[in-house]
């Protein structure tokens, strides 16, 4: 139930506060008041679309904050998205910000609009003006229905068995495209596949490529540099090579060490340096006459390196990509062969989903079936609870393809005189016909739908006398098991109220800002008055109406 309602900087609402109780409370008030601020105020708190035009002029954002008191359905709800719960009531809150930006609550946790629509959802219901036009739309009629039929849990089973099937028939539409394509496709990635399982590419080959062919592009220069160095280290033929000097300089140490043995470990040093030289000459000669300028062996570097560049370009900027675009293309080229027998395969396994399929569309059919006959009687009873005795109405099912809702057809027919024949809604139906079949099928589910706030936004279009007496009896029944809350332009459906508030506009200065205002007796005796006519009669008239 809703308890509290808070709006802040809405449009013409400048700060709206009301606390509500159980039973069927009224809104009334001259056209323009701001009744419909407030509907769209509570519209914000179910997740509709928020637009910063909403934000009353001067304000740097608008607000709306609604305190419910939680059903065991909603309290498992939130916990199962870590939202507190514990003190029995759910604070939703949305807020609009002047730089276009919307940020919803719930009990302070900041949730995305998804998960308030379904919190909020399961709390509150709104009929509006429009939702009558949904009775005219055949395609809408199928989820009156289901919801009066509960199938959620069978449309859940058949919807996930025709997404499946929808899955597979793609798949193999997939694979049974054009065969010129296939073949096209088939040809293209065995060429690729061919030209680089023949290249035999190794990781790394690249980099020692190129190395290789730096080496032979200068092997005159190493040839040269290496003689040069052996020379200084070793082969100097006038004795100044510097394995030639340390040998000289080892002598005067040894001799040094043979009269003292401090320099022993000086000698040591030196004369590894020596072996040092002597090794690291005969490592550079043999490096420098190993490398020769080799013209069959340059042009096959080059041939490989730039082989290994125009695969690069094709397939990946390095060998490792290319190898890994060779087997991706393995991959899609055996799936293509193997595409035959895969379609075969789909096309079984698609043959036994649509059993599946069959036989869940069966059950939702036999469920709305069933449903459907207990709706029409429930309907032609609410029907004549609201001044339509001698309507007669019906559900029509009939067959259609699979679609993502099953496999039937469901429209609402109706006659409402005797001896008419069953039509279309659309056909028949006037606007207060339209309102009260609508208010019938809101009352039927309104038993089962767990919500426990009922908003009705003008229901009243279109009726007068004594249907509006019949509607405003329906309005109070449904109010004495859940909270109904009621914008109506007529008298009988006021008078029947449990809580009559008055919805007034005041103009100070160029600001025009929306009150709400609890009337008591001689207040509602006021504003019943008034939307009769006003005068001395009409204040009679209300007064009957209040005190009846």
């Amino acid at each position: 139930m809703l308890e509290q309602l808070t709006i802040r900087n809405v449009a013409v609402i400048d700060r709206l506060d009301v606390s509500l109780s159980g039973g069927m409370s009224v809104l009334t008030g001259e056209t323009g008041a701001g009744k419909s601020i407030i509907i769209d105020s509570i519209n914000l708190i179910l997740g509709s679309r928020a637009s910063k035009e909403l934000i009353r002029t001067g304000a740097e954002f608008a607000q709306v904050q609604a305190v419910f008191s939680m059903t065991d359905s909603v309290r498992r709800a939130l916990a199962d998205n870590d939202i507190d719960a514990e003190d029995g009531s759910a604070i939703i809150t949305r807020r609009i910000t002047r730089e276009g930006k919307s940020s919803a609550r719930i009990n302070g946790t900041l949730v995305p609009l998804n998960m308030l629509r379904d919190i909020a959802h399961m709390l509150i219901n709104i009929h509006g003006q429009h939702d009558n036009q949904a009775l005219l739309d055949p395609s809408r009629h199928i989820e009156f229905l289901d919801s009066y039929a509960d199938t959620a849990k069978l449309s859940e089973e058949y919807g996930a068995l025709y997404s499946r099937a929808r899955s597979i028939l793609a798949e193999i539409r997939s694979l049974t495209a054009s065969e010129q394509e296939r073949l096209r496709k088939t040809d293209i990635l065995s060429y690729q596949v061919n030209e680089i399982t023949a290249a035999a590419l190794i990781s790394g080959e690249d980099e020692e490529l190129e190395a290789q062919q730096r080496i032979l592009e200068n092997a005159e220069t190493i040839n040269e540099n290496a003689a040069l160095a052996y020379m200084k280290l070793y082969g100097s033929d006038n004795g100044v090579s510097a394995y030639d000097m340390l040998s000289e300089a080892v002598e005067a140490v040894r001799e040094i060490a043979r009269i003292s043995h401090e320099p022993a470990a000086i000698l040591e040093e030196l004369s590894s340096a020596m072996y040092a030289i002597e090794d690291a000459a005969g490592e550079i000669r043999a490096f420098g006459e190993s490398v020769e300028l080799d013209e069959r062996a340059m042009a096959d570097v080059t041939d490989r390196i730039d082989l290994i560049n125009r695969l690069k370009r094709k397939y990946g900027s390095s060998i490792d990509e290319i190898n890994a675009f060779c087997e991706n293309a393995k991959q899609e080229l055996a799936a293509l062969n193997a595409g035959d027998e895969r379609a075969e395969g789909l096309k079984k396994e698609l043959a036994a989903v649509k059993d599946e399929l069959k036989d869940a569309a069966q059950r939702l059919t036999e469920r709305r079936t069933a449903a459907a006959h207990t709706l029409e009687r429930e309907i032609e009873k609410a029907l004549g609870e609201l001044n339509m005795e001698r309507a007669r109405f019906s559900i029509r099912i009939s067959p259609k393809k699979y679609a993502s809702n099953g496999a039937d057809e469901v429209e609402f027919v109706i006659a409402t005189n005797p001896g008419e024949e069953l039509k279309p809604l659309v056909k028949i139906a006037s606007g207060g016909e339209l309102s009260r079949v609508m208010l019938a099928i809101k009352s039927i589910l309104a038993e089962s739908d767990g919500v426990g706030t009922m908003i009705f936004d003008e229901i009243d279009t279109g009726v007068s006398g004594s249907a509006a007496q019949r509607i405003a009896d329906k309005l109070k029944m449904i109010g004495s098991g859940k909270q109904v809350i009621c914008i109506t332009h007529l008298p009988q459906i006021a008078g029947a109220a449990d809580n009559h508030f008055l919805i007034e506009k005041d103009i100070d200065g160029e600001l025009a800002s929306t009150k709400l205002i609890a009337l008591d007796h001689d207040g509602r005796v006021a504003e019943l008055a008034r939307i009769v006519g006003g005068g001395t009669a009409a204040e009679e008239y209300a007064r009957d109406i209040l005190d009846k």
